[in-house]
């Protein structure tokens, strides 16, 4: 039986990549192709902490940062860099959004 699936290569390298892989172009064309751009400003919350999510977002302009409340005050998980994505294991699992989403400058 032969596989008619294209082979599924992230770019990697150190360990944080390894945690937030990197899209081709290609890749990120095919999503490009099912979902929308959508700019979004600095300050806007795209998904917050115990929220569901049923979007998967991709950087392809700007920085995004992913934050988690601690006490009063927001600890700054990862900036995603164009090319990298969050969303997808909440979109496919139904839980709720363990930490907030939002632009570190203006984005898509």
């Amino acid at each position: 039986m032969s596989d008619t699936n294209p082979s599924v290569n992230l770019t990697y390298g150190s360990p944080v990549n390894q945690l937030f892989p990197t899209l081709t172009d290609a890749q990120i064309a095919r999503f490009a192709a099912r979902g929308r751009l959508r700019p979004v400003q600095q300050g806007e919350i795209l998904y917050d902490g115990g929220q569901q999510s049923e979007h998967f977002f991709v950087v392809t302009a700007g920085q995004l940062e992913i934050t988690r409340s601690s006490g009063n005050q927001d600890e700054l998980i990862a900036i995603h860099d164009p090319g990298q994505f969050t969303g997808e294991v909440n979109m496919l699992t139904g839980r709720l959004a363990s930490s907030a989403f939002g632009p570190a400058s203006p984005a898509r």
